[in-house]
């Protein structure tokens, strides 16, 4: 995966990923669909900016999977839009575009980089999380003529006096859970404070129990319908890859 700055020659290509993404993935009607996607992502429009704001492609050795687009006001950088075509997700295209962006703005002069996401956006806001972002304000914007509600967020700021996460412990190869003994497989599943460990009834590993926080030794049951895992006694949580799919 290579991320550059975008071309005049890209335009065509943002476009078309523009209104895939939006229409696989916004729980908006068609028609709002077509005029975000016009308003903003017209290829002619989308020329005028290219000097004006940084706007970065992702691209495999085949064709541009994902493009990202920010700017700066008044020293805020702001990611605008981030989409990954349908088709081309889970490759960590999402990941690799928020970050170059976000490190492309600060090194222009911008002091913080905050984020803004459609609220129709389902899945935007758990995406901006999983960087360390908190929602700060939400506003309204237009498109169309038509007012639309954004969420405005911004990295967690250090001295908000959150209980700092426990030492993670020692792994064992075993542990007894529910009166019985379970067994820790080797491949460890990376989470916010710690890794987790897949947790299993016998020692061939064929039959899963859940997962096992070693952030603070207690057991997860299993992972949500997003298969995200989260530990209830500590907060610990694994995001999966497929986050990496959500736009903004």
């Amino acid at each position: 995966m290579n991320i550059r700055t975008a071309t005049e020659a890209d335009t065509t290509k943002i476009y078309d990923i523009a209104q895939q993404s939006t229409q696989a993935s916004y729980a908006v009607s068609p028609t709002a669909i077509d005029i975000i996607v016009e308003e903003w992502f017209d290829v002619g429009v989308l020329e005028d900016r290219l000097d004006e704001h940084v706007i970065g492609v992702a691209e495999t050795d085949e064709s541009v999977v994902g493009f990202a687009e920010g700017t700066i006001t008044d020293d805020t950088g702001e990611l605008l839009w981030l989409h990954v075509h349908p088709e081309e997700r889970g490759q960590h295209a999402g990941t690799e575009l928020f970050e170059w962006t976000r490190e492309t703005l600060l090194d222009r002069g911008a002091t913080d980089v905050h984020v803004r996401i459609l609220a129709s956006n389902t899945e935007g806001d758990g995406f901006a999380e999983r960087f360390g972002y908190e929602r700060i304000d939400q506003r309204d914007t237009e498109f169309g003529g038509e007012s639309w509600r954004e969420h405005i967020y911004a990295p967690i700021a250090e001295d908000t006096g959150a209980t700092a996460p426990a030492e993670p412990r020692d792994v064992p190869s075993t542990i007894e859970a529910d009166g019985e003994e379970r067994f820790l497989a080797d491949e460890a599943i990376p989470g916010d404070a710690a890794p987790f460990y897949p947790l299993y009834n016998d020692e061939s590993y064929d039959e899963q129990y859940g997962y096992y926080c070693s952030n603070c030794g207690s057991t997860a049951q299993a992972a949500d319908e997003l298969d995200r895992i989260k530990c209830t006694e500590c907060g610990n949580v694994h995001r999966p890859d497929d986050w990496d799919d959500a736009y903004l």
